[in-house]
């Protein structure tokens, strides 16, 4: 069935989608620690995690910063200082700094700059691109029980979009299942928990020649517009995901189509290749870093949706 959608911003689940914290890395080191900025930001939100590199031989938690200055910039000016946000909860995520009043535009240039005790004062300038719309999806899927008595969704889906001509255009093509977990009280009603969006447990290309890299999750695929550019393309991918209908109701299956900067690109892009270069002999493959006086990236990016619903 092929469907067509405006775009869809659904907020309950906008943190885990627009701020990115599961691609922030340890960046283990030699020597004196540096200063990390990681930003992935949207036309939703600006948040910043700042926290130190580690040397090889150091074991423990990441340092995460909560008394730094964190500020950003337009055409020169101070537009606003970001807050310390410290998340709550069983959730575990990093402390970091969120704009209260921006809402960041398209191809409008963002300058952050990060000041901390001890450490030469950061940068980095980055902007977040026009968004490419998804066209349309074609999604089917079949729904069987396994020997555990889990239910493993299979899924075919075909995502076209229409590339912008004559501009070098960056993409990260993503899948979500919506999960809710639920359980029965002593009384016979049902509590629902908090719904959150799971990745699949694998998916691949239909065809070999999809111009298309597997991320390191290897539940996500990063492209360029090298090979289609100012054309309509049509990227056929088959999935699955497996969950235990005792805990978990199943909700949306969302299809989001980021349009990244080049900076968000080349950093993915490269620690993708980090991850996968297991030759220990061979030459290294650096992690691109458009950080000024640190190492991270500050990069943005803008999403559109499609969302369906399960069938049996």
């Amino acid at each position: 069935m092929i469907r067509n959608y405006s775009r869809l911003l659904f907020s309950f689940f906008a943190f885990s989608l627009f701020c990115s914290c599961e691609d922030v890395v340890d960046l283990p080191v030699q020597g004196s620690p540096k200063l990390v900025v990681f930003s992935n930001f949207s036309d939703k939100s600006l948040e910043v995690y700042v926290y130190k590199t580690q040397s090889v031989l150091t074991e423990g938690p990441t340092e995460y910063i909560q008394d730094a200055e964190v500020e950003v910039y337009t055409d020169g000016n101070l537009i606003e200082t970001l807050e310390l946000e410290v998340p709550v909860g069983s959730k575990k995520l990093p402390p970091f700094y969120k704009t209260k009043n921006l809402v960041p535009v398209f191809d409008k240039e963002y300058t952050i700059m990060v000041r901390v005790d001890g450490f030469q004062p950061i940068s980095a300038k980055n902007s977040i691109p026009t968004p490419v719309p998804i066209e349309s999806v074609d999604f089917s899927n079949t729904v069987v029980e396994n020997e555990d008595f889990n239910l493993v969704v299979n899924f075919n889906v075909a995502v076209t979009l229409k590339d912008p001509s004559n501009i070098a255009n960056f993409y990260h093509l993503k899948f979500h299942q919506e999960l809710t977990p639920y359980m029965v009280g002593m009384s016979g009603d049902t509590v629902f928990g908090e719904s959150y969006l799971a990745f699949p447990s694998a998916i691949q290309a239909m065809d070999a020649n999809t111009p298309v890299f597997k991320y390191v999750s290897d539940q996500s695929f990063l492209m360029d517009d090298i090979q289609f550019d100012g054309t309509f393309v049509t990227l056929s991918f088959s999935g699955q995901y497996t969950f235990d209908p005792k805990k978990f109701v199943p909700g949306r299956f969302l299809v989001e189509l980021r349009t990244v900067s080049e900076a968000y690109y080349l950093y993915h892009y490269t620690l993708n290749k980090q991850n996968q270069n297991n030759n220990p002999l061979g030459d290294g493959v650096v992690v691109y870093n458009n950080i000024e006086n640190g190492v991270g990236n500050f990069s943005g990016f803008t999403s559109t949706f499609n969302s369906f619903k399960l069938t049996d």
